[in-house]
């Protein structure tokens, strides 16, 4: 996580402008991973039965979530370096995401701390900061 405390609220915007306009370049991914599958057939005639060989493979498998669900389904060869882009893609756009967040959350306590005219500070806003007292209601 970035500590964004020495930032200027200026440099916090341009920063959230820049991740925004980022996120345009990466709208074209595949949500899930992909990984590379090497097996043994466990036939004991067989060259993947010998020791040191690898086995049979490389199989590619995209693998992702999908109603709570895991699913996976094989790449056909050809497409490997395509998916191996597309889920690149993936984890870039979530790490902007992630940065985006983090941005948002400084300006957001910021905000908490520094109230406009009409508005008190919030006692305790912080976290460690004193709780608030039990409340009574006048009726």
């Amino acid at each position: 996580m970035v500590v964004f405390e020495q930032w200027t609220e200026v440099e916090l915007d341009a920063e959230r402008r820049r991740l925004v306009g980022a996120l345009a370049g990466l709208s074209d991914f595949t949500p899930a991973s992909l990984h590379e599958e090497w097996r043994r057939c466990g036939k004991p005639s067989c060259r993947c039965a010998k020791p040191g060989d690898p086995g049979h493979g490389p199989r590619h498998i995209l693998v992702r979530r999908q109603e709570g669900r895991v699913v996976t389904r094989q790449v056909p060869a050809p497409m490997v370096a395509e998916f191996i882009e597309r889920t690149g893609r993936w984890a870039e756009f979530q790490q902007v995401c992630s940065r985006l967040a983090e941005v948002n959350a400084e300006l957001d306590r910021r905000r908490l701390l520094t109230p406009t005219r009409d508005q008190r500070p919030v006692a305790g806003a912080e976290k460690g900061g004193p709780k608030p007292g039990p409340t009574t209601s006048a009726g």
